[in-house]
């Protein structure tokens, strides 16, 4: 080996030059002063990540603002660098729950009421997430998250928010990556959904003096959903012409006309009685979820029938099934249960007027 001084060859191993007496140990690095006003890297061995970065008080008030600290020189000097020339340092360390704060707030003025209920529900997910500064959050932590979830659309609503997050994040210049794109959505199989039989039809029909069970019927022979029920007005009924106006949702679903079948005349009995307890402007004045408790689970338990599997979405699936076995062609079905995407040719150029609607659900019977 040579001596790192004199260039003279030494035994291997030596720890002194015999000729210079130099010691024969690689000094450290010399790492230029930063600017004034560029903020501070120093280094403390007793963290696992010992290179701390902390901004410039010159710059952005009074107070060091602590940026955080990193496994290398390097890297405390790149985290310094982005947290000065992004122009927004009081985000720089925003967590991800303080970044949920400030898009909700934006985001849930832009979408409707259902979806802040959503969005509302699935943010608790990201429980194990929302003290992380979002500039620390990965593919990976999003990935848990996601992977947790048990349903398909519970996936791809946390995967969105996810990508919401992040993309504000960037916007803000808080972060360079949406690593929240990158989630994969796991696979799962596809179940049947459940409709009512023909047997539990039946015994609903046996207990149709109770009004739990009359508005579960109601809702199998006229495929209104849960939402659509509890907003249902005393002014959206025509009695005399037998049909409804109701529907949110979609643009082919809201303020829809629904016809009554005329083979089935309980459902003007039921609607008769309804209006005359009616002691406001609506049906049910209730929320979904009581709804579902009061109404549903109650018809149900009522009528002795087995709930594993039915959901009050399950009266739409049912009337779909009970509407196309009975005959009634897709595009006029497509119109009474208002969806949009049947066929474009469909929606956009037939046009089913009042009587042709009500002579479809004429095929309809008990």
């Amino acid at each position: 080996m040579l001596c790192i001084k004199c260039k003279r060859e030494l035994p291997e191993n030596a720890v002194y030059c015999s000729y210079c007496g130099r010691k024969q140990t690689a000094a450290p690095p010399k790492y230029h002063k930063r600017e004034h006003g560029t903020g501070t890297i120093r280094c403390d061995k007793r963290y696992k990540k010992p290179w701390i970065a902390v901004a410039p008080s010159s710059k952005y008030g009074t107070g060091r603002r602590y940026i955080g600290s990193y496994a290398t020189r390097r890297e405390a000097a790149e985290a310094l660098d982005d947290f000065i020339r992004n122009g927004r340092p009081e985000l720089y360390n925003a967590t991800v729950a303080e970044i949920y704060t400030m898009w909700s707030k934006i985001h849930y003025k832009r979408v409707g009421e259902a979806a802040v209920k959503l969005y509302t529900y699935m943010w608790k997910r990201f429980a194990d997430v929302t003290d992380l500064p979002i500039r620390e959050l990965r593919t990976a932590h999003i990935q848990e998250i996601v992977n947790a979830a048990t349903s398909k659309s519970s996936c791809e609503i946390i995967k969105t928010m996810a990508v919401m997050l992040c993309s504000f994040a960037m916007e803000n210049d808080i972060v360079q990556k949406n690593y929240a794109e990158f989630v994969k959505i796991p696979k799962f199989e596809k179940k049947e959904k459940r409709i009512f039989t023909k047997e539990e039809i039946n015994k609903l029909w046996k207990h149709s003096d109770e009004k739990c069970v009359q508005a579960v019927l109601f809702m199998i022979y006229t495929g209104f959903r849960i939402g659509e029920m509890v907003k249902l007005r005393v002014e959206d009924v025509n009695i005399t012409e037998g049909y409804l106006i109701g529907g949110e949702k979609t643009d082919a679903g809201k303020n829809r006309i629904v016809p009554l079948s005329p083979n089935i005349p309980e459902l003007k009995l039921f609607i008769s009685e309804w209006l005359a307890s009616a002691s406001g402007s609506r049906l049910f004045p209730l929320t979904v979820s009581k709804f579902r408790k009061e109404i549903f689970n109650a018809a149900l338990s009522t009528s002795a029938i087995d709930p594993d599997g039915l959901t009050p979405h399950a009266t739409r699936h049912t009337f779909a099934s009970i509407s196309a076995a009975a005959g009634i062609q897709p595009e006029n079905l497509q119109k009474i249960i208002g969806h949009a995407n049947y066929a474009t040719t469909a929606d956009v150029y037939i046009h089913q007027d009042l009587a042709t609607l009500i002579s479809e659900m004429s095929k309809l019977s008990r």
